[in-house]
C-alpha cells in the first residue's frame, strides 16, 4: 500500500535480492498488487499490478501480508484494521499511527489472530525494536536518548558544517531525497516525538499519552546559534529523550547543544542513533541511516521474512500498564540567545531578570550590527536551573520591549 519513497525501495530491494532472501531464509517472496493514489506516474511494477482500489488487496485471497507505507494517518489507520480483518498480516513503517492509535491497531491484529511488524517506524534501517524486545530482553532500562529523525539531523549537519541558513540547509536535504516536499513533521519535531513514543512504550512496557511528549522543533536555529556552539566546543543535534523518573516517565524532543566528545556529536548527516541504559549491559549505541528509500525498505523486509519464518509469534507491543508521563520538573544547563535592540542597559537588564530568579550565567557574547535598527544578539550559556525559572525569566525580558524577536532557548546535553 504506497509506491512513493520506502515502497519503491523495497520492490526494488525485493527484485534485486530475490535469491540472496530466499537463500538465508528459505522464504519466497512475490510481491502480487500494489496500491496507488494515481495510475498515471512512473511505477517500479507494471500496469498490470498497480490499482487505486484498495479492496482488490483485502479480497485477493493470495495475498498473504499486507506493506502499509502510504504515511499519514488516515486512510492508512483503517487500511491497516481492515488488513486483519480481511486475514491478512501487516507490516508497517507509520509511526504516526503506532504513536496515536496503538492500542486500536494491535486490537485489531489480535482479535484476528494475525501480526504486525513496525520495525521500520523507527530509525530506518537500525533494527532497535528488535534488540530491546529481545536481545535486551533482561534488562530494566531507564534511559534511552539519541537522534531519531535523519531530516532534521541532515539540515543541523549542514548548518554547522556549511554555515547556511536553516532554508538552504532543508533544500538541500529535499534535493536528496531526504526530506519530503512538505517536511513540517521532521522539522518540528513531531516525527521524532512518535518514534519516541513507540520506543519508551515498548522499552518502559506501558501506555501512555503523546500529548504528554514536551515536543520542540529546530526552525528557528540561526547560523549564529552554530556558531557559538563552535565556539564553546558544542555542535547542535536534534534530540529525544525517554527517562524513568520514579513512578513516571519523562518523554522530550528538542534541539541539543552537545559536546564534541560525545558520541551523538560523531552523528552526522541522516543517520541516526539510539543510546539505551541498561541494568546489565550498561550503556549500548544503536547508529545507522534513519532517512532514505533503501534503509526503510531493509527494516520493512526484515519484518516481512519474520513474520513468514515465525507465522505464530506474539507481537512486539504488549503495554502491561498505564503510567503518568506528564512533564517531570528537571534542571538543566541551558544555552540562551535575546535577539535585542542595540539600546543602553539591555545587556544588564537581562543578567539582573536572570539573576532574580536564580539563574547564574557562565558565558555571554553580545553581537551587534549598528545599522539604521540598530539591533543584535546577546548569547549566554547558563548554569544548571530549573526548566520552570527559565521558562519564567525569559517571559520577563519578553515583556520587557527590549527584544525585536523571541528569544531562544536550547538545552545542553552533559556527558
Amino acid at each position: 500500500m504506497g509506491l512513493g519513497t520506502v515502497g519503491s525501495g523495497l520492490v526494488e530491494l525485493i527484485k534485486k535480492n530475490a535469491r540472496l532472501i530466499e537463500n538465508k531464509s528459505d522464504v519466497k517472496l512475490e510481491i502480487v498488487r500494489a496500491l496507488v493514489l494515481h495510475k498515471n506516474k512512473p511505477r517500479p511494477l507494471p500496469p498490470e499490478q498497480v490499482t487505486t482500489n484498495p479492496n482488490d488487496l483485502f479480497e485477493d485471497k493470495t495475498i498473504d501480508l499486507l506493506v502499509e507505507v502510504i504515511g499519514g494517518i488516515h486512510p492508512a489507520k483503517e487500511y491497516i484494521v481492515q488488513a486483519f480483518d480481511s486475514g491478512k498480516d501487516v507490516v508497517t513503517a507509520n509511526k504516526a499511527v503506532l504513536a496515536t492509535h496503538g492500542d486500536e491497531i494491535f486490537n485489531a491484529a489480535s482479535r484476528n489472530q494475525k501480526q504486525i511488524g513496525f520495525e521500520a517506524s523507527v530509525c530506518g534501517g537500525i533494527p532497535i525494536l528488535r534488540a530491546i524486545s529481545s536481545g535486551l530482553i533482561g534488562n530494566r532500562v531507564d534511559e534511552l536518548y539519541g537522534i531519531l529523525n535523519g531530516t532534521s539531523n541532515f539540515v543541523l549537519t549542514t548548518m554547522q558544517e556549511e554555515r547556511v541558513p536553516f532554508s538552504d540547509a532543508l533544500a538541500m536535504a529535499q534535493s536528496k531525497g531526504l526530506a519530503e516536499a512538505d517536511p513540517t513533521l521532521d522539522v518540528n519535531g513531531m516525527d521524532a516525538a512518535h518514534k519516541l513514543m513507540i520506543l519508551a512504550e515498548l522499552t518502559f512496557q506501558t501506555k501512555m499519552r503523546f500529548d504528554d511528549v514536551i515536543v520542540e522543533g529546530i526552525e528557528n536555529l540561526q547560523p549564529i546559534d552554530f556558531e557559538t556552539a563552535e565556539s564553546l566546543g558544542y555542535v547542535i543535534r536534534p534530540t529525544a529523550v525517554a527517562r524513568r523518573m520514579e513512578d513516571r516517565l519523562d518523554l522530550r524532543v528538542h534541539p541539543c547543544f552537545v559536546p564534541k566528545n560525545h558520541p551523538l556529536a560523531t552523528v552526522r548527516n541522516e543517520f541516526n542513533a539510539v543510546i539505551i541504559r541498561g541494568d546489565a549491559i550498561g550503556e549500548m549505541v544503536f547508529h545507522g541511516k534513519g532517512a532514505g528509500s533503501l534503509p526503510t525498505a531493509s527494516a520493512v523486509l526484515s519484518d516481512i521474512v519474520e513474520i513468514a519464518r515465525n507465522p505464530n509469534s506474539t507481537p512486539l507491543w504488549n503495554p502491561t500498564r498505564t503510567i503518568q508521563s506528564a512533564p517531570v520538573e528537571l534542571a538543566s544547563r541551558f544555552y540562551l540567545r535575546f535577539p535585542i535592540y542595540d539600546r543602553p542597559g539591555m545587556i544588564g537588564m537581562i543578567s539582573t531578570c536572570l539573576g532574580a530568579h536564580g539563574i547564574s550565567i557562565t558565558d555571554a557574547i553580545a553581537r551587534l550590527t549598528c545599522t539604521e535598527t540598530n539591533q543584535g544578539n546577546v548569547m549566554i550559556v547558563i548554569h544548571s536551573a530549573p526548566e520552570t525559572e527559565v521558562r519564567k525569566a525569559l517571559a520577563e525580558i519578553q515583556e520587557s520591549g527590549a527584544l525585536n524577536a523571541d528569544p531562544l532557548s536550547i538545552r545542553i546535553l552533559e556527558n
